[in-house]
């Protein structure tokens, strides 16, 4: 079954079936269910799975390029980061961090 099958017709993947849908290393989707980019339970120990929405969601935020998906308009990505026109105020580069207090 090739990847985009596998997105459709389950809704649980293993591991290494997302590693390889996202072309990266089993390590990277265990970091990646860590930080919250990627959607997963744990079926028992050591035993995850990763929900397929995820992935698919992944892959469409990361979309580049024309597409044909003539549903609805995608959402504002909430994880976007700012872009370098925001990070200037009045001319002047913001400080990105607030020094310490004594």
């Amino acid at each position: 079954m090739d990847a985009i099958g596998t997105l459709e017709h389950k809704k649980l993947l293993r591991v290494d079936e997302a590693a390889k849908i996202l072309n990266v290393s089993r390590w990277t989707v265990y970091r990646w269910v860590e930080a919250g980019r990627l959607g997963g339970t744990r079926l028992g120990a050591g035993s995850l799975r990763i929900f397929s929405h995820t992935v698919a969601a992944l892959i469409d935020l990361h979309c580049v390029g024309q597409t044909t998906n003539t549903g609805p308009a995608p959402q504002e990505n909430p994880f976007k980061q700012r872009t370098i026109a925001s990070r200037y105020v009045n001319g002047e580069r913001s400080r990105l961090r607030q020094s310490a207090a004594v």
